[in-house]
């Protein structure tokens, strides 16, 4: 075989294989992760560890008795390895997202609420920017679709910014088109259906088309009373009947169900991917590494994270039910304890996004902690003792 020939067959099998790899890539899940905007620090002007303290942490028995000096009982069980940071610091910001393509993260969710307490600003300087210029995809969860009481008026926000964040270049997009999810539209005053034909219309009237993702599945009273757990949750007929949804999906198990095992999941899971799969949507899944709520609630709930357990089970219900996009809840909802951010408390603070990255099918390596808030925490590691990476947390004197 001559020099030509040997170097056309070899041209032609790499294109082969990178034809397959892509074809694999495009066969997994897409992959988010929830990404909160709602944190100062203490040298914060006028909100002072706003997100990191609840008010009922104050009172909180088991926030008191970890309660750090220099900080406020605050009401997450465990703590950033990054310390208690602020939503606008590009320094862990771009430290989020070099971890988050470490661990094979294909974009944020960035939790949006306009102008409310200035998270839009938090967002903006903090998140976003460090995903721009880092590479890395997101897209607005917006909260607001569950907190307005003038469709008009939303309507206008939403569409205000949409023009400011879908000309960014790493502005995430399905089909070709920006995404957009509506957050909790059950709640009330909520979304109905004929509010959302009414709102798409208006915004792709002046945006153009978009890729919407709609929160809402709601509770079936006849299949939970015939005892059929795995039917007791629908996505409600008059939504599946709609024009324009692109796929729906729910932001938590924990608010619907309690559940935490593969086979408690699966089931439920198909179940509602088939039913949206039946209408020709996609179907967005939430995955949680675990959940703990009880620093700043009497009435707490906690699921156990086994050791990693909990998180690989979601991953392979999500999968295995066939949905098109699986959702990390979350990657830094501190209060609830649902992250999968480095936390100081665990042994390996990088657990979690190892276990994202094998299922992923790659070997997580971390990245250089940000040198300039992190010297406190590498104290702290030096002088207390590790503890397991269960579900046991230190408790201060």
């Amino acid at each position: 075989m001559d020099i030509k020939m040997k170097t056309l067959t070899i041209v032609f099998s790499l294109l082969f294989l990178l034809r397959i790899a892509n074809s694999e890539d495009q066969a997994r899940p897409f992959l988010f992760a929830n990404y909160y905007t709602w944190y100062h620090d203490g040298q914060h002007e006028e909100r002072p560890w706003q997100g990191w303290a609840r008010e009922a942490s104050r009172k909180n028995p088991r926030a008191l008795a970890r309660q750090r000096e220099g900080e406020p009982p605050i009401s997450s069980a465990v703590r950033p390895l990054a310390g208690l940071y602020d939503s606008r610091d590009r320094v862990v910001a771009d430290w989020h997202v070099a971890l988050a393509k470490a661990a094979g993260i294909d974009a944020f969710l960035v939790d949006w609420w306009g102008e409310h307490l200035q998270r839009d600003r938090n967002a903006e300087v903090g998140i976003i920017a460090a995903c721009e210029e880092g590479d890395l995809p997101w897209a607005i969860l917006d909260e607001r679709a569950q907190f307005h009481h003038e469709l008009g008026d939303y309507a206008g926000w939403v569409i205000e910014a949409m023009q400011r964040y879908f000309p960014k270049e790493n502005y995430l997009r399905i089909d070709g088109r920006p995404v957009w999810y509506l957050y909790q539209v059950a709640g009330d005053p909520g979304l109905t259906p004929a509010d959302f034909t009414r709102l798409r219309r208006r915004v792709e009237r002046e945006v153009g088309p978009v890729f919407w993702i709609v929160d809402k599945i709601e509770h079936d009273p006849a299949a939970a009373r015939a005892g059929k757990g795995n039917l007791e949750k629908r996505i409600p007929a008059e939504w599946l009947a709609l024009d324009g949804v692109d796929a729906f999906g729910f932001y938590s198990t924990f608010s619907n169900f309690r559940a935490h095992r593969y086979e408690q999941l699966v089931g439920r899971y198909r179940h509602l991917t088939n039913l949206a799969h039946r209408v020709g949507k996609r179907m967005l899944l939430p995955v949680h590494p675990g959940h703990d709520n009880s620093h700043f609630r009497d009435d707490f709930y906690r699921m156990p994270r086994r050791g990693g357990d909990t998180l690989r089970d979601y991953l392979r219900a999500a999968e295995d039910a066939g949905a098109e996009i699986v959702m990390i809840t979350s990657w830094n909802e501190w209060p609830e304890t649902t992250v999968i951010e480095p936390a100081l408390e665990w042994e390996d603070p990088y657990h979690y996004l190892r276990i994202i990255a094998e299922w992923r099918g790659r070997t997580f390596e971390p990245p250089p902690l940000p040198e300039g808030v992190v010297t406190p925490r590498r104290e702290w590691l030096r002088r207390e003792p590790k503890s397991p990476p269960h579900d046991r947390v230190r408790v201060s004197p």
